[in-house]
């Protein structure tokens, strides 16, 4: 079901935009966005972008998964002017596909080998408490193919990424520290592959923190790419938290012909 149907079938839920259904520490680097993304927005390697300043937020992703009126909203971007993407997940929210989620995939169909993705995320430390139960906040996942064949988690105050082409034996590559109340600029790059040709790369705040060649997805369709908070431990088990509040501006993907500074 697409988002403008959604929004037609629950009217009273317009307002909160819900529905049911081993690296080194980072420095600091300023993640704002410069003319070159504005350009990027009208050129041919652009294929998604939302900055959360129009009225019809997320209205070209490719869906919503989330369960409850405070799991999508869209605030006043914390730190800064203009408009964000605000996701919280409790731990007694009902189950979405099986687990607890707070997510939206972004794209799907025009996937193509080669892809950019960006983002910014801000944590806030009063809502986001680490711990050692991760939570996942991007995911590249393939239908019917099980666990995602790449994700970026949080776990224990972290980043990590975990990808592979092998579900049993994928890397689990330590990032950087999960700094609170300030924005991430985050983006990856990938060759979706499952030989030997793949190739994943990752900046977060300017900085290159992973270059990887190998497989980053299983023999099968291309991924299709998810944000928000998905933590599925909580669906059977509690853990030390009950809530996971982020945010995201900002997001854009790119196709072949793209750039770093582009993207960024």
């Amino acid at each position: 079901m697409n988002l403008r149907l959604r929004y037609i079938l629950t009217p009273m839920l317009v307002g909160a935009v819900a529905f049911s259904c081993d690296k080194k520490d980072l420095e600091e680097i300023n993640p704002g966005m410069g003319s070159a993304a504005t350009q990027l927005a009208t050129s041919a390697s652009l294929l998604y972008q939302e900055t959360f300043e129009g009225g019809d937020p997320f209205s070209t992703a490719h869906g919503i998964e989330v369960g409850a009126s405070h799991s999508l909203t869209f605030v006043s971007k914390p730190g800064d002017s203009g408009k964000a993407a605000r996701f919280e997940l409790r731990q007694d929210d009902p189950d979405v596909k099986g687990s607890r989620r707070a997510e939206v995939t972004i794209v799907k169909d025009n996937v193509q080998k080669e892809m950019w993705y960006a983002f910014q995320a801000y944590f806030p430390a009063k809502d986001y408490i680490d711990e050692v139960d991760d939570e996942v906040i991007n995911q590249w996942y393939q239908s019917g193919l099980g666990t995602p064949s790449a994700m970026l988690r949080t776990k224990a105050g972290r980043f990590q990424l975990v990808v592979g082409n092998d579900s049993d034996n994928r890397d689990k590559i330590d990032l950087a520290p999960v700094a609170k109340d300030r924005w991430h600029s985050i983006v990856v790059h990938m060759v979706h592959s499952s030989g030997s040709d793949g190739l994943t790369e990752m900046w977060i705040n300017g900085k290159q923190v992973v270059s990887r060649k190998g497989g980053n997805m299983y023999s099968g369709d291309l991924p299709k790419w998810k944000l928000g908070v998905y933590k599925d431990d909580w669906a059977s088990e509690k853990t030390t938290t009950d809530k996971r509040v982020l945010f995201y501006d900002n997001i854009r993907v790119g196709k072949a012909g793209a750039t770093l500074a582009d993207i960024m």
